[in-house]
């Protein structure tokens, strides 16, 4: 997603509260911004900007927006479909965009007092990776949980019943494409998949449909192993899903707890871990700040000690700590997920990519040392690979997720092999507590 404005914390864990709002006068605003982009009169459109906003020309929102839309055509027409009320009286606006050859969203924040526009977002079109084959496959709106979150199923075409898999995400309010930046790589899985014959349930995270849930109560069950397990039992309930064959795939954050939803959800087939987190979580946020360089010494001085702080569990518990109260962290830090998963005695998938920066070469040797022995255990790493298991060059960082790409056709296959062997033979695995 393209972010033009004051910049958001990409690791804060908890957004701004989202409220159901009638058409008010912002959205005059909205309607007169994308009137004037789909007439190329960019100045007309930066009319309603901030002070701030003004940094960027209309010929700099023009190469923004050619940048990620150019290729789309022009802009046929927009609509908003939901709104937020954020603090400091302020108008978020979500539109839906629509050009010849696709649909994308944008978000707008205009400031109620002043009609002015204080920051502005584009998201990139969905593309469907090389390897979908969409002619294989149907998609279907489904509902998961007590929160009723909003998920998509694939669904191979044919006489089921199929193997299917559960996406589970990583750190952070992300939808159920798992989108970053230019990138949705539960989109691309999701359709890879289903293209040889998976089904697979993807939905959005409740932090991100509910985010005016209290940050300082929101605990580890209820933004991820809760809601994880509700989809895993909404697969279990349908006739076209093998029951004996579902697999939980989770990526970061939602791979080092996906051995805990397996548990919870039995029967599992397998489990397949796509970059695991390997140490605690505040370590690693000060490891990545570390290697990105965009603190100060002393700045990132302090952060290091915080981590320790709670790591060493001497934080408030209520003290927040980029975006999460310590108490978040406190509740990662109390499982131990390698040991649960070698109890589970269940075949597991480990795959990881050389360019990764946010989950190391540490991360998946922890894993392997704890899990060391397990014949059922298969670990794999993609040269070239970053994070999200797509292809980029250069030195790692969060630029490349602002160029389009899509995971490696070879995690797809390596995925799909171990989900169409999972199952074949019956693990003795653990009842749920």
């Amino acid at each position: 997603m393209f972010v033009l404005g004051v910049a958001f914390l990409a690791l804060a864990i908890f957004p701004a509260t989202r409220c159901a709002a009638k058409a008010n006068a912002e959205d005059l605003v909205v309607d007169h911004f994308f009137s004037a982009i789909r007439d190329g009169d960019f100045s007309a459109a930066t009319t309603h900007f901030s002070a701030k906003m003004k940094a960027l020309s209309p010929e700099g929102l023009k190469g923004s927006w050619n940048q990620v839309y150019g290729s789309q055509g022009r802009l046929r027409s927009w609509k908003i479909f939901e709104r937020q009320n954020l603090p400091k009286g302020r108008d978020e606006a979500r539109v839906q965009l629509r050009f010849p050859r696709s649909t994308a969203n944008s978000i707008v924040v205009v400031a109620s007092q002043t009609g002015e526009i204080t920051s502005l977002s584009f998201k990139l079109p969905v593309t469907a990776p090389p390897y979908s084959d969409q002619k294989k496959f149907h998609f279907e709106d489904v509902a998961v949980g007590a929160y009723k979150l909003p998920g998509t199923l694939t669904i191979p075409k044919g006489n089921g019943p199929f193997p299917a898999v559960v996406l589970i995400q990583g750190l952070g309010p992300n939808d159920r494409d798992e989108t970053v930046g230019a990138d949705h790589p539960f989109a691309d899985i999701a359709q890879g998949l289903s293209s040889r014959g998976i089904v697979v349930l993807r939905y959005d995270k409740r932090t991100y449909a509910y985010p005016q849930l209290d940050s300082h109560k929101t605990t580890v069950d209820e933004e991820v192993i809760q809601d994880g397990v509700a989809a895993v039992r909404l697969l279990q309930a349908r006739r076209d899903v093998e029951q004996d064959r579902i697999v939980v795939v989770g990526h970061s954050l939602g791979a080092m707890l996906a051995p805990e939803i397996a548990k919870k959800a039995w029967p599992i087939a397998g489990i397949v871990m796509l970059a695991p987190t390997g140490r605690k979580l505040a370590q690693v946020i000060v490891q990545q700040m570390r290697y990105l360089g965009e603190r100060a010494p002393g700045q990132l001085a302090l952060l290091e000690r915080q981590a320790d702080d709670i790591s060493a569990h001497k934080t408030p518990p209520a003290q927040i700590f980029f975006g999460a109260p310590a108490s978040y962290y406190y509740d990662l830090d109390a499982r131990d997920e390698v040991a649960l998963a070698r109890s589970l005695d269940l075949p597991i998938l480990i795959l990881h990519g050389s360019r990764d920066y946010q989950v190391l070469d540490e991360d998946i040797r922890n894993w392997q040392n704890g899990l060391k022995g397990d014949p059922k255990v298969q670990v794999d790493t993609f040269p070239g690979l970053n994070h999200l298991f797509i292809a980029s060059a250069g030195k790692p960082g969060p630029a490349e997720y602002v160029t389009p790409g899509h995971v490696d056709a070879a995690v797809i296959a390596t995925i799909a092999s171990f989900v169409a062997n999972a199952g074949r033979t019956p693990a003795s695995g653990a009842a749920a507590n």
